[in-house]
């Protein structure tokens, strides 16, 4: 297998087409098409299935572009790395980012780095667990800070934990239940719940209820952060966040419920990098960043 060969495969899948990925290539299509056709002659298995809206991959190509996309993506990194070391401060960095940060810290994160790295392409993505963890697996993203409640096997990524956040209990300023709210009545209610469907969030509100003597609520909604944001301040439904996040304008209208037999679980703020490659200086960089706001950020609040 040749690089170019891999390059093309992935070009096709990302393009959706033989004729968009040679444009971007800058390739005929008949060069394009002999650089597949000679891929699956060299594998010996069919990779692709050509159709009058493009092209799809088979079970095989499936599994080569998994990796082709993760060798790809290493080979413009090893680029990157070398002028970035010698001063060039172009290139691109995928990075997953919990909406919480996105909340809180990266804005100040964002222009600390474009100081030093200004013509970098950043491509930014809400980093829930469920969507980091395949990203990096297969190369898509360089780094990811998470909020693990769980789900994270250390041992798979270089893991650097950053430090552990409360939760509060939160609902809509006008929501009848505050006037008197009980772990019982909490149980009653729907519960909008940020992540992924399932995850040791459920495990952590269902050990809070039964510490307080009361069956867990039967019915909790998942979505993403800001739907959740949205839910609760629309409904009579209750939720989980970070504490820092209600002083935040997003939370306008949100306030916490504070009973002391109902204590969410922490969530633990986590730097994600695949293991055994170095990040780029612009990718170490803006990890530095971000990691050097979120303790500002958390220094500040206990001062």
């Amino acid at each position: 297998m040749k690089l170019h060969q891999l390059q093309a495969l992935v070009g096709v899948v990302e393009h959706g087409s033989i004729r968009a990925t040679a444009r971007e290539m800058h390739l005929t299509q008949a060069a394009l098409t002999k650089s597949l056709r000679t891929l699956e002659e060299d594998v010996g298995v069919s990779l692709l299935i050509r159709k009058s809206r493009g092209v799809v991959l088979t079970e095989a190509g499936q599994r080569l572009h998994a990796r082709a996309k993760l060798v790809t993506r290493q080979i413009t990194l090893a680029h990157e790395d070398l002028r970035q070391s010698q001063g060039d401060d172009t290139g691109t960095l995928r990075v997953g980012i919990t909406p919480y940060l996105m909340l809180t810290v990266l804005g100040e994160a964002f222009m600390w780095f474009r100081r030093r790295y200004p013509k970098v392409q950043l491509r930014l993505v809400e980093g829930l667990v469920a969507r980091v963890l395949p990203s990096l697996r297969d190369g898509s993203l360089d780094f990811a800070i998470v909020a693990d409640s769980g789900e994270v096997i250390h041992t798979e990524f270089d893991a650097t934990r950053l430090l552990k956040e409360p939760q509060k209990i939160v609902v809509r300023k006008a929501h009848p239940i505050l006037l008197q709210a009980t772990a019982a009545r909490l149980a009653e209610l729907e519960w909008v719940l940020p992540g992924p469907f399932a995850n040791d969030l459920d495990d952590g509100l269902n050990a809070m209820f039964k510490q307080a003597g009361v069956k867990a609520p039967s019915l909790m909604t998942r979505c993403d952060a800001m739907a959740a944001m949205a839910l609760v301040r629309q409904s009579d439904a209750v939720s989980v966040m970070p504490a820092p996040l209600l002083a935040q304008p997003e939370c306008r209208g949100l306030v916490e419920i504070s009973l002391r037999k109902l204590n969410p679980p922490p969530i633990e703020l986590v730097l994600l990098a695949p293991p055994d490659v170095p990040l780029t200086p612009a990718a170490a960089y803006f990890a530095r960043c971000l990691t050097d706001a979120i303790m500002t950020q958390h220094t500040g609040r206990q001062i």
